[in-house]
């Protein structure tokens, strides 16, 4: 389409052109972007308006997944696969579970997804960012000034347009304009005069055209990808691996080196002197009870050990973070600090350990709860943290390889752990395998523990019977659900099938 043959038309057809413009620009630079956006927003809109996220979640996240992966040409990106694959695990734990804590982290998987589009190969805790602040209309208001800028410059058609906004609009809009408060004022001096125009009568939803609108803002970044390059740009220059700085500055000199590295050997010689003392006490307090004191009861010590044991291992991470920064690793005499360094590794990793042992006896004894599942997973977190810093010392890596690394693994575990219903394990565990049982706590647990305790019910366990009518009410709590397909989960339709059953 030639513009400049088509100048005579602004004169005759003034709004001809706009549109022949608006349309070449939709159908040659943006018409399947902004088709399958529109297609996303429209599912999002009936699979989600006025539903809570069940069965729902994972279908969309199926097919957001599979039409980003093929529109951004993503098949290739390791990277993006972790993020994929992040957000459709935690979509199963919604459709299966549908809890808070499930639904917290498919809306955080939603926003790496977006992050991960902007930038694949960034950092999660970059791609996170980038995707919070356009997900939540940033990169929306960012692109449509990029709309309009692209729109305006498409060949010639932008001087006619501009042809017209100036002549045009100067000859017509103020004489209408003028025209029509006259016609106002004479109307209101004679209502006969007034022309009452009966318009069809629209029965508009405005609150789901407002849902179907934030939902555009929302996968708006998934398409139209937006983020903050000079954060990214900073990201990609930070490498795993590190590198040697040569210069003749004084910090990087022998003597500096020589000084840091000895301040580092006796600080790491003193605290694992203290860490063998502090092991072989709490050793010896198995064995010797007398040494236990008054004070605390179990419970109290193992969580208290244990946030004491968090605070001490991340700050010794950081401790050789610093230590072991930039040209400290290749000091030619770093062989004693780096002994004692992964000596101080190998003691928290065993502090860790029987942390976990003190935890497992007092499971054993009372059950399981989630504070001490979460000692469980915060050790198997402060575990893996171990041996990547160990790894950093070993390979020369990056204090940003820590980060990176780090928080993939708690992203992965955060997922990994809403794919399990924890309120049944801890209702079936508890009465089987726990010395005491404590039944106030598990009536405090969600709906899914009422099957568990209705069997324990019928088979007359006497740990139960005096709380037989608090169950059968608990049971007659539960509302008959009446959801459609898309808020349905895997454990509704479960525990619908149990309470009808019995």
């Amino acid at each position: 389409m030639n513009f400049h043959s088509d100048r005579s038309l602004v004169k005759i057809y003034p709004f001809t052109l706009y549109f022949k413009v608006l349309l070449k620009y939709i159908i040659m630079i943006r018409f399947r972007t902004c088709l399958l956006w529109f297609a996303l927003t429209i599912l999002h809109t009936w699979f989600f308006f006025e539903e809570s996220l069940g069965f729902n979640a994972l279908l969309f996240s199926v097919i957001v997944v599979t039409v980003l992966t093929w529109y951004h040409g993503l098949q290739k990106e390791k990277m993006w696969w972790y993020a994929a694959c992040g957000h459709i695990v935690s979509s199963v734990a919604v459709a299966w579970h549908g809890t808070s804590e499930s639904e917290l982290v498919y809306y955080i998987s939603g926003f790496l997804l977006a992050g991960s589009v902007f930038a694949v190969r960034s950092s999660l805790p970059v791609a996170l960012l980038n995707g919070i602040l356009g997900s939540f209309g940033v990169g929306f208001f960012a692109w449509l000034p990029d709309f309009f800028k692209t729109f305006k410059n498409r060949g010639a058609g932008s001087s006619a347009i501009s042809l017209f906004t100036q002549r045009r609009a100067y000859l017509y809009a103020a004489p209408a304009g003028v025209t029509l408060i006259f016609y106002w004022f004479y109307s209101a001096a004679n209502p006969d005069f007034f022309l009452n125009i009966d318009f069809p009568e629209l029965n508009i939803n405005f609150y789901l055209l407002s849902y179907f609108l934030l939902g555009g803002v929302l996968l708006c970044p998934l398409l139209f990808t937006w983020g903050l390059k000079n954060v990214v740009e900073w990201d990609s220059g930070k490498p795993d691996t590190l590198k040697r700085l040569r210069g003749k500055s004084r910090t990087f000199g022998k003597l500096g080196l020589k000084s840091e590295n000895s301040q580092g050997v006796i600080m790491f010689s003193m605290l694992n002197i203290l860490i063998i003392i502090f092991l072989g006490f709490n050793v010896l307090q198995i064995f010797i009870p007398a040494l236990v004191g008054e004070r605390q009861n179990h419970s109290e010590q193992v969580h208290q050990g244990f946030e004491t044991l968090i605070i001490s291992i991340v700050i010794a991470i950081l401790l050789i973070m610093y230590y072991f920064r930039a040209n400290q690793n290749f000091y030619s005499h770093k062989a004693r600090l780096v002994r004692l360094a992964t000596a101080w590794i190998v003691l928290n990793g065993l502090l860790a350990l029987f942390t976990c042992y003190k935890n497992m006896l007092y499971v054993n004894h009372f059950g399981l709860t989630y504070k001490r599942i979460w000692v469980f997973i915060g050790i198997a977190l402060t575990i893996t943290g171990l041996l990547l810093t160990l790894s950093k010392i070993k390979d020369l890596k990056t204090n940003w390889y820590l980060v990176r690394q780090n928080s993939w693994v708690l992203y992965f575990m955060f997922c990994s752990y809403v794919l399990v219903d924890w309120d049944r394990l801890i209702t079936w565990y508890n009465p089987n395998y726990a010395e005491l049982l404590d039944v106030e706590y598990i009536f405090g647990l969600g709906n899914s523990k009422i099957p568990y305790l209705r069997e324990l019910v019928r088979n007359k366990d006497p740990r139960i019977m005096d709380y037989e009518d608090r169950i059968v009410f608990a049971k007659l709590g539960i509302s008959s659900r009446k959801n459609t397909w898309q808020s349905q989960t895997v454990d509704s339709q479960w525990l619908d099938r149990e309470i009808a059953a019995h």
